[in-house]
C-alpha cells in the first residue's frame, strides 16, 4: 500500500472524512476500498446510535429523574465509536485487513 493509500485508509476512520480517500483517485486500491467500508459502515453506525440518542432525550429528557439515561446513552455511544475507531486506526497501522468487532462484517462497498 502506498503513503497516500495509507493516509486516506487512516482517515477512513475518522467520522466523514472517509468521503475524502472515496473520492480520491486511488479509490480503487483493494486495501483502501476495504478500510473505507469499514469507515462507511462506521460513520453509518454513529449517525444511527446519535438518532437514537435524539429520539431517547426527547422522550426522557424532561422527566427529572430518567434525564441522566441519555447522558448515559451519549457516553456510550461515544466510547464505543471511538474504541472501534481506534481499532481500525491499528488495523491500518499493522497493515491487517481485520474486521471491526461486530460491525466489520456489513459491506456496503464494492
Amino acid at each position: 500500500m502506498n503513503n497516500d493509500a495509507k493516509t486516506f485508509s487512516y482517515l477512513a476512520y475518522v467520522g466523514p472524512l472517509f468521503l475524502v480517500g472515496l473520492f480520491s483517485d486511488i479509490r480503487r486500491d483493494p486495501t483502501l476500498r476495504f478500510h473505507l467500508n469499514q469507515g462507511l459502515v462506521l460513520f453509518l453506525c454513529e449517525l444511527a446510535g446519535m438518532i437514537i440518542h435524539s429520539i431517547v432525550n426527547s422522550i426522557l429528557g424532561g422527566i427529572i429523574l430518567l434525564n441522566i439515561i441519555p447522558a448515559l446513552l451519549f457516553v456510550f455511544i461515544g466510547l464505543i465509536s471511538l474504541a472501534l475507531s481506534l481499532i481500525g486506526i491499528f488495523n491500518v497501522a499493522g497493515n491487517r485487513l481485520s474486521p471491526l468487532p461486530v460491525i466489520g462484517v456489513i459491506t456496503l462497498l464494492k
